[in-house]
């Protein structure tokens, strides 16, 4: 877990117990609050002998565990979760240790209670979780519970919405470096944590909350970007970048323009293309596993059933309105693709590529002062107006 990820949760797991005694009419007994992945969880297998629960063994980097009967999917080290076609965040991630998976012990408390209303319950005072007998009565996800965006750290009846700001790469990662032909002077990682700062410093102005995944000069993991946002319960996940020009084009210094991406599989070769490039920063992550990629499917497939994308696609569109106003090139529209560094949101989220490094003049605008502020400004116009249209969906009861 990221050092920001675990600050985000640390007041959360204080207050967690030691053990919690968990009863029904089968019986009684204590389970251990584990927290060496520095936030509380309990065993499955502590779990099943008393209370209706159940886990087959992971594979593919996927877990399974059912609850009286009901299935919830859960993507190991992800803090989020699927149950009834939607999905849910979480503060941190299941995981196996000494042939056992371990859950979130939010997910046992803060979850279960208000899906099976009636039947389980968590009394906080005495640390104790019952099943009651007399069936299932589930209670349906309610909007505030389920619908975009979903941050149940965050305490009940907070207003002010929260924005995570990604500014992409970072420490030796340093991203593209341009422009082509020419002595270079645009590092990625320089301009998108510029703006990002920038963007951070308009919605504060207005009275819109941040999270920045990260404040410096430093790596952080494509797939702990989405997570910390989630930790620290945003509302919605901008990851910033700049494109670069394959060098195999005929006009490749001569490539100029911006565009906003949310995800979903990619429809052209260029969005492929752009993904490929983003999601190359793994290779900077030295605990990153290769062979753990069937989760990006998993997580793509969900989403296309999911009302995140509908959500996100209307995000993306927002922001690049907003851009159009401001940015001296052209817009080369709203795309979608699988960038990794959007998979582990769950929430409404997008990538802006700002420009291009690669492009002499371009760089110079991304490089600039003046350049940059009149971007971030864009960028949060894009995401006041898609928080005022969010809110009163939400007043309406549609979110």
């Amino acid at each position: 877990m990221s050092a920001r990820l675990l600050a985000g949760v640390l007041a959360w797991s204080a207050a967690a117990p030691l053990v919690v005694t968990v009863a029904s009419p089968r019986g009684e007994r204590r389970v251990p609050v584990r927290a060496e992945r520095g936030y509380p969880s309990v065993a499955v297998a502590q779990l099943a002998p008393v209370l209706s629960v159940e886990a087959g063994p992971p594979r593919g980097g996927a877990a399974h565990v059912r609850v009286l009967g009901r299935q919830f999917d859960f993507v190991l080290d992800a803090g989020y979760f699927r149950f009834d076609g939607r999905i849910y965040t979480l503060a941190g991630g299941p995981y196996v240790a000494r042939d056992s998976l371990f859950v979130p012990l939010q997910w046992l408390i803060e979850y279960l209670p208000r899906f099976f209303d009636g039947v389980l319950r968590y009394d906080g005072g005495r640390a104790r979780f019952e099943e009651r007998p007399g069936g299932v009565a589930l209670r349906p996800p309610t909007a505030a519970a389920a619908g975009p965006p979903a941050a149940p750290a965050v305490p009940a009846g907070r207003r002010r919405r929260i924005v995570a700001l990604d500014p992409g790469h970072g420490g030796r990662d340093v991203g593209m470096i341009g422009p082509l032909r020419t002595r270079p002077f645009l590092r990625e990682k320089d301009v998108t944590l510029a703006v990002a700062r920038h963007v951070a410093e308009e919605l504060e102005r207005r009275g819109v909350g941040v999270v920045l995944t990260r404040t410096t000069d430093t790596l952080v993991a494509l797939g702990d970007r989405g997570r910390i946002a989630g930790g620290r319960g945003a509302d919605v996940f901008v990851s910033i970048h700049v494109n670069a020009a394959s060098r195999r084009w005929r006009d490749a210094e001569g490539a100029r323009g911006f565009e906003t991406y949310f995800l979903a599989e990619a429809r052209t070769e260029d969005a492929r293309r752009v993904a490929r490039m983003e999601n190359a920063s793994v290779r900077f992550e030295t605990t990153a596993d290769a062979s753990n990629g069937d989760p990006l499917s998993f997580i793509l497939n969900d989403l296309a059933q999911n009302e995140h994308l509908r959500e996100s696609s209307r995000l993306a569109a927002l922001v690049q309105d907003a851009l159009s106003v401001v940015h001296p090139a052209e817009s080369r529209g709203v795309k979608q693709a699988g960038f990794m560094v959007l998979a582990t949101s769950y929430m409404p989220a997008v990538l802006v590529e700002i420009g291009f490094g690669s492009n002499y003049p371009e760089a110079r605008y991304l490089t600039g002062a003046a350049g940059q502020r009149r971007l971030a400004r864009a960028i949060a116009d894009g995401l006041e107006r898609y928080l005022a249209e969010y809110e009163r969906r939400v007043t309406a009861g549609n979110p």
